[in-house]
């Protein structure tokens, strides 16, 4: 897989520089790599099997440049909210290709799936919403199964407990097949959480949901279910051969269910994998202030902080993007100082990195950010009204081959 590493980064930022592809005004900049989020993309049409439809997560990186490269690439888009269907459509995909799953759809915008967007998959996330659909609803409909399994993903993102507010328990079954015969439903869809590295619990999910498909269609031999969405959520390792590759996963799936991917359509949902490790965030320093004692840290001003990066500030995971820092104006230093990195918001927690070890720094160097490519542009927060970096949008090898 494709990864930005250290050097090429900092190569990257000057040769947009000498591009002109950002205003030089501007304090903080935002580059994202098409060739990056292509290889991402390969690889899933590589290792999952023809057909599968992979349905982007659109709330993990929003920008409608890089929503228009995976569209124009042949692959869907999941959106969490009305105004994600939007725009998915800005971008002319067909709305075959798009997933639509929010938690609290409006009876105005399941009229507007009906009567604008037939042909979209729309998974229903209770028993309560399916009363909302028309018997001759235009879409295809997909009821959201909670397969109350058990996973490594952190409790803020574990979508499977008991007390989940997404979909229908699946220990409801008897209710769930009712459903099924009374709701013009042609799929199950299930999502456990994010952030999960062990993708067992994943495997383990599928099949229950996948079990209780195949009970649905034997009530309805005539008119069986057409889809399963496995969701996405998983941080797949980037090594081809190891245990939780995309490779692997999928090598698990068609070894435990053979029959899945000829008797449903499949769909997935990633987004961290998909855009992770396509972009990298750049602030100027605008000031740095000495420590009080020789055993604290220095304090280094930028212009991001918990406005870009709200999970690493706000919440309690364990978010630690690599960093590095360049100094345009002079060579860096031999020796080293502790910084603390403090951002820009009016608040007393704003800060993303407490006692870095980084050559003596001064105001004017370059501090960057790599591996943000997922949820932190796309969850951009309104505190001081600030205005949010200036996104850079380039191809790797063409930037890097125009310095030659």
């Amino acid at each position: 897989m494709k990864v930005l590493q250290k050097a090429a980064i900092h190569q990257l930022y000057w040769a947009a520089h000498k591009a002109n592809l950002f205003p030089k005004s501007s304090n903080a900049q935002y580059f994202y790599d098409f060739d990056c989020l292509l290889d991402r993309l390969g690889i899933l049409k590589q290792y999952f099997p023809k057909g599968v439809l992979h349905a982007v997560a659109i709330k993990t990186q929003s920008n409608s440049a890089v929503l228009q490269k995976i569209v124009d690439n042949g692959m869907g888009l999941e959106a969490a909210s009305i105004e994600e269907v939007h725009l998915a459509l800005a971008t002319g995909i067909e709305a075959s290709k798009i997933v639509f799953d929010s938690p609290v759809k409006t009876r105005e915008e399941i009229d507007f799936c009906h009567q604008q967007l037939p042909g979209i998959y729309v998974n229903a996330n209770s028993l309560e919403e399916l009363k909302r659909y028309p018997p001759d609803f235009s879409g295809r409909l997909g009821l959201r199964i909670n397969p109350l399994v058990r996973s490594d993903a952190p409790s803020i993102f574990d979508v499977a407990q008991k007390r989940s507010k997404f979909g229908v328990p699946i220990d409801q079954e008897a209710a769930i097949i009712q459903a099924s015969i009374d709701y013009p439903i042609k799929g199950l869809h299930l999502h456990i959480g994010s952030g999960i590295r062990n993708f067992s619990g994943n495997i383990e999910a599928i099949g229950r949901v996948l079990k209780l498909a195949y009970k649905i269609n034997q009530l309805r031999p005539d008119n069986p279910l057409e889809f399963l969405d496995i969701g996405g959520g998983i941080d797949f390792e980037a090594a081809t051969g190891s245990t939780f590759s995309v490779a692997s996963f999928v090598d698990v799936l068609i070894k435990q269910y053979p029959t899945m991917f000829e008797d449903f359509q499949l769909i997935t949902e990633f987004g961290k994998f998909v855009h992770k490790h396509n972009a990298f965030a750049v602030s100027t320093i605008e000031y740095v202030t000495p420590p009080q004692q020789a055993s604290e840290a220095g304090t280094a001003f930028i212009h991001i902080g918990a406005d870009l990066f709200l999970r690493k500030v706000y919440s309690k995971l364990s978010i630690n993007y690599p960093c590095s820092v360049h100094c345009p104006q002079k060579k860096p230093s031999s020796s080293t100082l502790k910084y603390n990195i403090a951002g820009p918001l009016c608040f007393a927690g704003d800060f993303l990195y407490y006692d870095l070890v980084l050559p003596k720094l001064q105001s004017g160097d370059l501090f960057f950010m790599h591996q943000v490519g997922a949820n932190t542009l796309s969850l951009w927060s309104n505190h001081c009204s600030r205005t949010a970096p200036y996104f850079v949008g380039f191809y790797a090898s063409r930037l890097i081959s125009s310095l030659t």
